[in-house]
């Protein structure tokens, strides 16, 4: 008979062994439908695992039921094996209710434990005779090696998928760790630690390759008095605000860093100094415009140094050096390193 084409249930190798022995069930028993389940005791639940016979009854593998209402726990309680007048002998039974007329089950034994049935039912009454029994015992016995190597190899497989699931929960905690430990949490920018990893490849890059690079640094005018004033929710507001305008404006390429308090930083790889002051006009303009929509007053001085005026190694200082002068020169506005 060819096999049920359903998402499997057991093993191959269980399946190569169990079912020419649920087709032998049926031939010694003249049985419609044979299968075998798997109990478990730790759940107190049962699962038709493997099925043979035409579907005569709605019996299919894959079904998991409560132990409390298994046919075979019925069969069980009566200390019984076999059953041919079932909807009599167990009117409320699930059996019944399936429109089973004989039912047998035969406990599979894993050193001295049940671990599943051998069980067969019919919609007809069909006697089972004493011998049939004992064979049909032999017959579970048999199956027995097999089903609790398919039970280890279940396990198996829940335990490497909790260890995978677990691997993988560890490595994103790891990866939320290495984000934060190069990330500033108030605006989402890279701090500090970050920015040094990252600016020093883009130095070492521009040297090899003879690219441009240029810096602004950043400042927002008279954040003490803004904090004063408005207190500290209005100064990280204006810094988160500051964060945001740089992640608008910034290329996938640039760094843009907070470098600490009310200091910003954002680096450009392969731009001059006018492509760098444009994007300075830009971020002023749109911070200012951020703040009034939030009530508040407020402007960046910014200072930029590209190679083209300053060596590698002192764009950071020359880039400070304009931030100084454009404070220095009344604030709310770009000075270029000269």
């Amino acid at each position: 008979m060819p096999q049920r084409q359903r998402q499997r249930y057991s093993s191959l190798a269980l399946e190569h062994a169990a079912r020419p022995l649920l087709l032998l069930v049926q031939h010694l028993t003249g049985l419609d439908t044979t299968f075998l389940t798997r109990i478990d005791w730790n759940a107190l639940t049962q699962q038709v695992i493997l099925v043979e016979g035409p579907l005569h009854l709605p019996i299919e593998e894959g079904p998991v039921v409560n132990w409390s209402d298994s046919m075979c726990r019925v069969l069980f309680d009566a200390n019984i094996s076999y059953s041919d007048s079932v909807p009599s002998t167990f009117p409320g039974s699930a059996g019944a209710a399936l429109g089973m007329q004989t039912f047998f089950a035969i406990p599979v034994l894993s050193e001295g434990q049940t671990i599943g049935t051998l069980c067969g039912a019919s919609t007809e009454s069909v006697h089972i005779q004493q011998h049939t029994l004992t064979s049909l015992k032999l017959i579970a016995d048999a199956m027995a090696y097999q089903l609790a190597l398919d039970q280890q190899m279940q396990l198996q497989q829940k335990r490497v998928k909790v260890a995978e699931k677990t691997i993988d929960k560890l490595y994103q905690q790891a990866q939320q760790m290495e984000t934060l430990a190069h990330t500033d949490a108030l605006t989402g920018l890279d701090n500090r630690r970050a920015f040094q990893a990252k600016f020093e490849q883009y130095q070492l890059q521009s040297e090899m390759q003879g690219t441009a690079l240029a810096l602004m640094m950043i400042d927002i005018d008279e954040f003490k008095q803004l904090n004063d004033q408005h207190g500290h929710e209005a100064g990280d507001l204006a810094l988160q605000q500051l964060g945001s305008v740089l992640s608008a404006v910034a290329r996938q390429s640039d760094i843009a860093c907070r470098l600490g308090g009310d200091e910003f930083v954002l680096a450009a790889a392969d731009t001059d100094t006018q492509g760098l002051l444009h994007l300075a006009e830009r971020v002023q303009q749109q911070f200012k415009q951020q703040m009034r929509q939030s009530g508040l007053e407020s402007s960046l001085s910014i200072g930029i140094a590209s190679t083209a005026e300053s060596a590698l190694d002192q764009l950071l200082p020359r880039a400070d050096q304009a931030l100084y002068r454009a404070k220095e020169l009344g604030r709310d506005r770009v000075e270029l390193a000269c």
